[in-house]
């Protein structure tokens, strides 16, 4: 039996999750973050190939009524959004995992302006922290290796809308 293609992915997803889960069990407090909070998602969203894969199956599961009120809804944020919630929860992306974490990229620290407004993010500990430099040169290693297991293209990035119009 082949290897799961998406193994690293999710080896990945369950690391960011584990240090999500910690830094706000450490910082609940300092959290504005709670379902329908949706002010994280309204870009619309680009993928990797192996993410791609990973949301096609959760997005196919969708009932025709939810997918139709996705497609309805474009142009209004993240094409997985709806009602202020993502319609693919256990499935969404490492950024949208990120949001509201304090999140450090090429050196400058950031976070929901919503959240931790009481403590300057330098006065955390770096644990607490997320580098999204590491996260993305990791998501790309697991990119690569995917696409080369699926025969994927490791430089295409591809707008989540596209799963509301497959099959």
């Amino acid at each position: 039996m082949a290897e799961d293609p998406l193994r690293n992915l999710r080896a990945l997803r369950h690391k960011v999750a584990h240090h999500a889960d910690r830094v706000m069990a450490s910082h609940a407090a300092r959290f504005a973050c709670r379902a329908g909070c949706d002010g994280c998602c309204q870009t619309e969203r680009t993928v990797t190939d192996v993410e791609f894969a990973a949301l096609a199956p959760a997005v196919a599961a969708l009932s025709p009524d939810t997918r139709a009120a996705l497609r309805e809804a474009q142009g209004q944020g993240c094409s997985l959004l709806l009602d202020g919630r993502c319609a693919v929860y256990a499935e969404r992306p490492l950024i949208c995992r990120s949001h509201g974490l304090p999140l450090v990229m090429e050196g400058q620290l950031d976070v929901c302006p919503l959240n931790f407004t009481d403590t300057p993010l330098e006065a955390l500990p770096s644990a607490d922290v997320l580098s999204v430099d590491t996260v993305t040169a990791v998501l790309v290693a697991v990119n690569q290796l995917f696409c080369q297991e699926t025969e994927g293209d490791a430089r295409r990035r591809r707008p989540v809308a596209e799963l509301l119009f497959e099959n």
